[in-house]
C-alpha cells in the first residue's frame, strides 16, 4: 500500500504551480502599460503593438474647445478646470471660434507646449483621429467631451447620451403636437452630435404617418435659423399649417422661437436640447412657443472628463464612453429642473421670479432623471 502523503504530493504540486502562475499574471497586469479603453485583443495572427505609458511629471493640462458660445461649452470647461486645479495642475484653454481647422491647430499648439493631459471639447472624430494618435504616441492622456464616440487613442468620450436625449426631446415635442402635422427640423449638416440627434428624430417620426417631416439644414447661427423660420411662416401663413419645430440645440433653436413670436404663431410647438440658463427665460417668455428642453449637466461632463484623465494617468480602468444624466424641463416642472442644474441662484441670473412662474404655471410635473445603465457598475 502506498503512503497517503505520496498520493497527495502530485496534486499539491499542481496547486502550487497554478498559484504561482496566477500571481505572476496578476503582477504583469498591474505593472504593464496603461492602454486605451478602446483597444481590444489583437486579431488572430496580428502582431501586438505596445503603446507607451502615459507621461509622468507635474500636471500640465490643455483644454481645447471648438467654440465657447453657450453654457454647455462654458460649463464643461469650468468643471474640468476646477477638477484639474484641485490637483495642482496648470491649465490652458483654447477657443477655436467654431473653426474646425483652428481647433486642430490649437490642439497642436498645446501639444508642442508640453501638455501631458489634453481635453478636447467637441469635434469630428475622423478629423481628430490623427492628432489624437500623435498625442498618444507622446504619452499624452487624451479625453474628449461631446464628440459622441471614442476617438482611437483617446481614453474615453464623456457627454450626454445623444440617442437617449434626442428621443426624450422628440417624444415631448410629438406629444405636444398630438402626433400629427408638419414638423420642421433644424440642424447643422456634418456636425456629429447633431447628425445623431437627427437620425433619432427620423426613426421616431417614421412610426407616426400623420407627422410630415421637413428638413431645414442650417448653421450654428440663431440669426440664420430665424431667417429660415420666417421664410417657412411666410410660405405657410395659415394657423395649423406648421405644427412643430425641432431644433438640434437650444441656442440655434432660439432663432426659430423669435421668428414664431414675431409672427404671433404660439400654436406652433418647439423643443430642443441643452437647458442653458437662457433657455428657461425662453420657456417662460410671454407668448412663447417653446415647450420643452432636455437639460444636460455640462459642468458634470467636465468634471468626469478631468477625473477620467486623472484615473487613466494613475493606471486605473476607464470606460470607453462615460454618460451623464439628463432630464426634460417643461413649463410645469421648470423650477425644479433649472435648480437641479444651476442651483437656486439661477433666478437672479436670468431675472425671473420663481414664485410668479409657479403662479402662472403650476409645478405639478415630476423631474425624471435619465441615464443609461452600464453592467460595469
Amino acid at each position: 500500500m502506498r503512503h497517503p502523503t505520496r498520493r497527495l504530493r502530485r496534486p499539491a504540486l499542481l496547486v502550487l504551480l497554478a498559484a504561482a502562475l496566477t500571481a505572476l499574471l496578476s503582477a504583469c497586469a498591474l505593472q504593464g502599460p496603461v492602454t486605451d479603453a478602446t483597444s481590444g485583443s489583437p486579431s488572430s495572427g496580428a502582431t501586438p503593438t505596445t503603446k507607451p505609458s502615459f507621461a509622468a511629471g507635474p500636471l500640465k493640462v490643455g483644454i481645447a474647445s471648438r467654440e465657447i458660445v453657450n453654457d454647455y461649452n462654458r460649463d464643461i470647461i469650468a468643471g474640468a478646470e476646477q477638477t484639474f486645479r484641485a490637483e495642482g495642475a496648470t491649465v490652458t484653454v483654447t477657443n477655436a471660434g467654431g473653426d474646425a481647422t483652428k481647433h486642430l491647430n490649437n490642439i497642436q499648439t498645446l501639444l508642442n507646449a508640453g501638455t501631458n493631459v489634453l481635453v478636447i471639447e467637441l469635434g469630428d472624430p475622423a478629423q481628430l483621429a490623427p492628432v489624437v494618435q500623435q498625442a498618444r504616441s507622446r504619452g499624452v492622456v487624451v479625453v474628449t467631451c461631446g464628440v459622441g464616440s471614442t476617438v482611437p487613442g483617446a481614453v474615453t468620450d464623456v457627454g450626454g447620451d445623444e440617442h437617449l436625449m434626442s428621443e426624450m426631446m422628440t417624444r415631448s415635442l410629438l406629444d405636444s403636437m398630438s402626433y400629427r402635422g408638419d414638423l420642421y427640423a433644424f440642424w447643422v449638416p456634418g456636425a456629429p452630435l447633431l447628425e445623431t440627434r437627427l437620425r433619432v428624430l427620423k426613426a421616431v417620426v417614421a412610426d407616426y404617418p400623420a407627422v410630415k417631416l421637413h428638413l431645414q439644414p442650417s448653421d450654428f447661427s440663431p440669426a440664420r435659423v430665424q431667417s429660415q423660420m420666417q421664410a417657412v411662416l411666410t410660405a405657410h401663413p395659415e394657423k395649423g399649417s406648421v405644427a412643430g419645430v425641432w431644433g438640434a440645440y437650444d441656442q440655434m433653436t432660439s432663432g426659430a422661437v423669435q421668428a414664431i413670436q414675431q409672427a404671433d404663431r404660439p400654436e406652433i410647438k418647439v423643443a430642443s436640447i441643452d437647458g442653458d440658463r437662457a433657455t428657461f427665460s425662453m420657456l417662460y417668455a410671454p407668448n412663447s412657443p417653446f415647450v420643452a428642453t432636455v437639460v444636460q449637466n455640462a459642468q458634470r461632463i467636465g468634471q468626469l472628463a478631468a477625473q477620467a484623465a486623472l484615473d487613466a494617468r494613475a493606471g486605473k480602468q476607464v470606460a470607453p464612453n462615460v454618460f451623464t444624466t439628463a432630464w426634460i424641463a417643461t413649463r410645469h416642472n421648470g423650477i425644479e429642473a433649472a435648480e437641479m442644474r444651476y442651483g437656486k441662484g439661477v433666478w437672479s441670473q436670468i431675472k425671473l421670479d420663481p414664485q410668479q412662474v409657479a403662479r402662472d404655471w403650476p409645478q405639478d410635473q415630476d423631474v425624471t432623471v435619465m441615464q443609461p445603465v452600464s453592467p460595469r457598475g
